[in-house]
């Protein structure tokens, strides 16, 4: 696990991976970090899909340029951890 995800909540690992999992149509208990999403049927448009409900639903902002990096469950989570506002960005 890099530095980035573990500094993702478990609740927020659950969201990404719930999210991943519907795009996918998949059950959430079927995705594993490094199971790659192209070999869980994930095309390009599913990607696209994938990053505009991180956007919608995690409230993050996550530049088209990144959307290559989508790989797997562990660059999702990386993405998401990367983009989340920070708690000392927040004030809290």
């Amino acid at each position: 696990m890099s530095d980035l995800t573990s500094s993702l909540s478990s609740e927020l690992r659950t969201r990404v991976r719930e999210i991943v999992a519907d795009v996918l149509e998949v059950p959430a208990d079927e995705l594993v970090e490094d199971k790659s999403l192209e070999d869980l049927g994930a095309d390009s448009l599913m990607a696209i899909e994938i990053f505009s409900r991180f956007e919608r639903q995690l409230g993050i902002r996550i530049p088209q340029e990144e959307l290559t990096e989508l790989e797997d469950l562990r660059t999702a989570y990386d993405l998401v951890a990367r983009h989340q506002p920070s708690a000392e960005a927040a004030g809290v």
